[in-house]
């Protein structure tokens, strides 16, 4: 099953899919957040992936990308063959995160930035 992330019309709340039918969400409430469709700069915001061995590191760009109070990047998802791992970033934070895999594959990197939302890169 392909990844989903949708975001609450009125809260800002976003939800991933794990299981289940996502037409039960009615398009009033909920919106499918599609990736690199914001106006922001993609050598700012795509995950830059590398893999040795069992540790994956994600980069937040192929440029730096700020992370300031009112600039940042929120969170960091790895997809994988088996499921998937998040970290939570704050501003101040580096830009990246760190991930250790065990009998799994790396598929794609989400990452989400607070003004110019969700952005992957597929491995």
């Amino acid at each position: 099953m392909a990844i989903k992330f949708f975001i609450s019309r009125g809260t800002d709340t976003i939800v991933e899919v794990v299981q289940g039918d996502d037409k039960n969400f009615s398009e009033e409430s909920m919106a499918e957040i599609v990736p690199n469709t914001s106006e922001g700069a993609g050598e700012k915001h795509l995950p830059v992936i590398t893999v040795s061995g069992d540790m994956v590191t994600v980069e937040v760009g192929s440029v730096e990308h700020p992370m300031t109070e009112e600039h940042y990047i929120q969170w960091i998802y790895l997809e994988t063959k088996c499921g998937g791992q998040i970290k939570y970033l704050k501003p101040d934070d580096d830009p990246r995160a760190e991930f250790t895999l065990i009998d799994d594959e790396v598929i794609s990197a989400y990452e989400y930035c607070n003004i110019h939302g969700l952005w992957q890169s597929v491995l």
